[in-house]
C-alpha cells in the first residue's frame, strides 16, 4: 500500500513538472517581442547616376551593395533591370532593385548615356552678352555684343533639332579633370552681365527649347533677377562690384587689395543664394592673387573672355570661351559648335 502510495506521489510530482514547463513555454512565447521590419533596405550603386559610355563599351554595369536592418548585407539579392545596347548611341536605363525578407524594397535608377566622346578640340563654352529685337527696335545693337533675338533663336534652334548635348557645371568639371568623357556634341551657353535684355527676350527662346544656360550676374547691378529662379537660367556670378576701372585701364580686380576681393566675391556668392561655384573676370582680366582669392571663396571653375575651347586636363581658372556675335551668321555658328 505505501508503495502504491509512493508512486502515485511521483506521478503527481511529474504532472505538476510538466504542468510547470508548459506554462512557462506559453508565458515565454506571448513574451516575445514581434519586430517591426517597415524599413526599406539601403542600395547604394558604386557609380554615377548618370554614367556616360564610349559606343562599344563592353561592361557598363556598376558594382552595388545592399544592406537591411534587420537581415543585415542582402547584397545578393540584388536585381538589375534593362537593356542597354553599347553598340547603339542613345540613352538607357537601368533599375537597381532589392528587397529584405519582409518585403520591403527599394529601387534605384541610372541613366547610361552611349555615345561617342567629345574629341581632342575640346568643349565649346558659347559666350554671349546683350540682346534685342531688330522688329521692335531697329538699330538698337550698339555693338557686336548685341544680337538680334531672331539670329539667337535661330542658334538654339539648329542645337535643338541636332540633339546637343548641354552638360551641368559639375560634369564639366570632371571632364576636365579627366574623370568623365562628353558626347560629341556637347555645349556650354553663358551669358555675362545678368543684363535685362537676357531675361527679357534669351531666356523665353531658352525655355521653349528647354535648354540650360548660365547668367553669369553683376550682383551689385543686377542680384535682384537671381532671386526670380528662372527656369532653365542657372546663376554664377561675374563678381559683385568689380566690373569697373581701375588702375592704368584695367579692371579693378587686378588693383584691389585681396582682402577686398575675397570681401566682393563672398558678397557675390551671398546674393546668389549662397551656391555660386562659376565665375567670369569682369572684362576677362585676372592675375594670380585673383585666382587665390576664388579658391579661398569656394569657385571651382573662372572663364576669361580668351578664344578657345575647354580641354582636358585645362586650367579650371583661365579657362577660355567662344564668343558669339552680332555679325556672327548660322553658317558660322555651325562651325564654331561643331
Amino acid at each position: 500500500m505505501k508503495k502504491r502510495y509512493l508512486v502515485i506521489f511521483f506521478i503527481a510530482v511529474i504532472i505538476i513538472i510538466l504542468g510547470i514547463i508548459l506554462i512557462s513555454n506559453k508565458n515565454s512565447k506571448e513574451q516575445i517581442i514581434k519586430v517591426d521590419d517597415s524599413e526599406p533596405p539601403q542600395l547604394i550603386i558604386n557609380g554615377k547616376d548618370k554614367k556616360m559610355v564610349p559606343i562599344g563599351t563592353e561592361n557598363i554595369q556598376d558594382s552595388a551593395t545592399a544592406t537591411d536592418n534587420i537581415d543585415g548585407d542582402i547584397t545578393d539579392k540584388i536585381l538589375v533591370e534593362g537593356n542597354v545596347d553599347t553598340n547603339n548611341i542613345g540613352t538607357y536605363e537601368l533599375i537597381y532593385r532589392v528587397s529584405d525578407n519582409a518585403g520591403n524594397t527599394t529601387e534605384k535608377k541610372q541613366e547610361i548615356i552611349v555615345c561617342n566622346p567629345l574629341g581632342e578640340e575640346g568643349l565649346p563654352v558659347l559666350m554671349y552678352h546683350f540682346f534685342y529685337d531688330e522688329n521692335k527696335e531697329k538699330g538698337k545693337g550698339k555693338d557686336n555684343n548685341w544680337i538680334d533675338i531672331s539670329d539667337f533663336e535661330e542658334q538654339i534652334k539648329y542645337l535643338s533639332e541636332n540633339n546637343f548635348y548641354f552638360p551641368t557645371w559639375k560634369e564639366v568639371e570632371e571632364y576636365i579633370d579627366g574623370k568623365t568623357i562628353l558626347p560629341e556634341k556637347s555645349i556650354v551657353l553663358t551669358f555675362d552681365d545678368g543684363d535685362a535684355s537676357f531675361f527679357e527676350l534669351a531666356v523665353p527662346v531658352l525655355q521653349k527649347y528647354n535648354i540650360d544656360g548660365t547668367s553669369f550676374v553683376i550682383t551689385s547691378w543686377y542680384g535682384y533677377r537671381a532671386q526670380e529662379k528662372q527656369k532653365n537660367v542657372n546663376y554664377e556670378s561675374h563678381s559683385d562690384n568689380m566690373h569697373q576701372g581701375g588702375r592704368d585701364g584695367k579692371g579693378v580686380m587686378l588693383s584691389w587689395d585681396y582682402e577686398k576681393i575675397v570681401e566682393d566675391l563672398n558678397k557675390s556668392n551671398e546674393t546668389l543664394g549662397g551656391n555660386a561655384t562659376i565665375f567670369c573676370y569682369p572684362f576677362g582680366q585676372y592675375n594670380e592673387s585673383s585666382i587665390e582669392a576664388l579658391k579661398e571663396t569656394g569657385y571651382k571653375l573662372a572663364f576669361t573672355t580668351k578664344a578657345g575651347r575647354v580641354k582636358v586636363g585645362a586650367n579650371k581658372y583661365t579657362l577660355p570661351r567662344v564668343r558669339i556675335s552680332k555679325t556672327t551668321t548660322l553658317s558660322q555658328f555651325k562651325n564654331m559648335v561643331n
